[in-house]
């Protein structure tokens, strides 16, 4: 990883402790991780060399931006939560112009 890895934890870090601090409900929640998960998909997908940290965090902008949508809509469990995931995951995809980029 990085230091444009690292900027995206700062990000995703200090967007937890805005929303705590702030007292923010999910909806709000899911606008502000969603936002900050958009903004750091290219980051993450062409500016980390190796491509195995890339993928995982992008999963891991996909499991931090969709976290407050399933409290939102209180999607619990498995089956549940691992759809919801996957589908953020592709948008982050789509964002970043994941196919663009050599994963080889």
């Amino acid at each position: 990883m990085n230091k444009y890895g690292f900027g995206v934890f700062i990000a995703a870090f200090g967007a937890l402790v805005v929303a705590a601090m702030m007292g923010l409900k999910y909806s709000q929640a899911t606008v502000l991780f969603g936002l900050i998960a958009a903004i750091s998909a290219p980051v993450v997908i062409h500016r980390v060399p190796d491509r195995t940290w890339s993928i995982i965090m992008l999963v891991a902008l996909a499991a931090f931006a969709s976290h407050p949508l399933k409290k939102l809509f209180q999607i619990e469990g498995f089956a549940g939560e691992i759809p919801v995931t996957l589908a953020y995951c592709g948008i982050l995809w789509v964002i970043g112009f994941g196919w663009k980029r050599s994963w080889q």
